[in-house]
């Protein structure tokens, strides 16, 4: 049985649309080479601003917001260990631009957390991945089993849910693991594949993604890929000396009644922050000067600010560090001032109706023809 039954191609002007069908959500990375990484690696991409929440995963971004996929809902979230609440009055859709005939809302949610986990912002990506950049994808689920097993499997693509699988000695018609009963917060690595996709989950839920397929030869030194429980997982790239987060894991593709969501050749698909960090920042991003994020610029700011004066030693932006460069000096002091009694609406009510027009993002999209769309879960 050749990889190409496993595809349905049909070409599309702009992007390729995909479908999901109904399956179970979301659990973890699913990493070939190791059931390890488990900690942050020694070049940290941000492993601790990674997140447990409920069966799915979130990415804390700063000032006390929460990026996650939208099919998982909002809910409090375990970072470093402890355990945060969210704030019930930030619960924010993000849309997806406009005049491209896509849903209104896309698979992004954005909430907020009552306390300051006193962790570094990330920084959000703004321009789109290469083919073949190198990513690292982060979330938390199930591990997989040790035993590498092959399967036989009978049937054609358009025969719908009539495959039979059948375990068999290697190479088989398809490899790969078996899921254990237990999660792990692990990350691994992939590369970006070419094109973009629109990723169609619902009827109302669609997200631009880029794509990275599990590779079982030439892959990358931690080959992953996204299995249930990822959603709302980070995944980030290297650009120069700095981590950017790049992608938040929505979909994976699947196949007519799979074993296992850990096989060789299937798919994880991105939501592409590229496409929506102006959403995202001006929803986030807080005064300048606002040390405790309550919405207003005043001696309470001062006080935090002042007691911290001239540190150096992993200052953050609840410290006073607010142009975030790592030390708490006079152009911080500046900041404060210029903002001295400036108001913010309270966090929630911003407007998330912003959204970019299709000509920022035509040149990544424009020539996109006769791409493959794959049949698709949520993940």
């Amino acid at each position: 049985m050749k990889r190409t039954h496993f595809k349905l191609c049909v070409a599309f002007l702009l992007a390729a649309v995909v479908s999901a069908v109904g399956h179970p959500r979301a659990e973890a990375v699913i990493v070939a080479t190791t059931t390890g990484n488990t900690t942050a690696p020694v070049d940290d991409f941000g492993f601790a601003n990674v997140g447990i929440k409920g069966g799915a995963t979130g990415v804390y971004l700063g000032y006390r917001w929460v990026l996650t996929a939208a099919h998982s809902l909002a809910a409090d979230i375990v970072l470093n260990g402890r355990t945060y609440e969210w704030d019930e009055e930030t619960n924010i859709r993000l849309k997806n631009p406009t005049d491209l005939e896509l849903t209104e809302f896309t698979d992004l949610r954005l909430f907020r957390i009552t306390e300051d986990p006193w962790l570094p912002t990330i920084k959000i990506a703004d321009e789109p991945l290469n083919a073949w950049d190198e990513v690292v994808m982060v979330g938390n689920g199930r591990d997989r089993a040790d035993v590498l097993t092959a399967w036989e499997v009978t049937g054609t693509y358009n025969s719908g849910d009539e495959w039979t699988w059948t375990v068999t000695a290697p190479p088989g018609d398809v490899q790969g693991y078996y899921s254990e009963t237990y999660n792990t917060l692990r990350w691994g690595t992939n590369r970006v594949e070419p094109g973009m996709y629109a990723v169609k989950l619902s009827d109302t839920n669609q997200v631009l993604a880029f794509w990275t397929d599990f590779d079982q030869y030439n892959g990358t030194e931690f080959e992953a890929q996204a299995t249930s429980g990822d959603s709302g997982g980070g995944v980030f790239h290297k650009n120069g000396d700095q981590w950017e987060l790049v992608g938040i894991m929505s979909a994976v593709s699947d196949l007519p009644n799979q074993p296992s969501q850990a096989l060789f050749e299937l798919e994880t698909y991105s939501a592409d922050l590229s496409i929506y960090v102006d959403q995202i920042l001006a929803i986030i991003t807080p005064l300048g000067g606002d040390a405790n994020l309550d919405g207003i610029v005043n001696a309470r700011d001062a006080a935090i600010f002042a007691a911290n004066w001239g540190r150096t030693d992993g200052v953050l932006w609840g410290h006073g560090d607010f142009n975030e460069d790592g030390v708490i000096n006079q152009l911080d002091a500046i900041i404060l001032a210029d903002n001295w009694g400036q108001t913010q609406a309270p966090a929630g009510s911003q407007n998330a109706d912003a959204v970019p027009e299709p000509s920022a993002i035509m040149l990544v999209l424009a020539g996109l023809i006769g791409l493959v769309a794959r049949r698709v879960q949520p993940a």
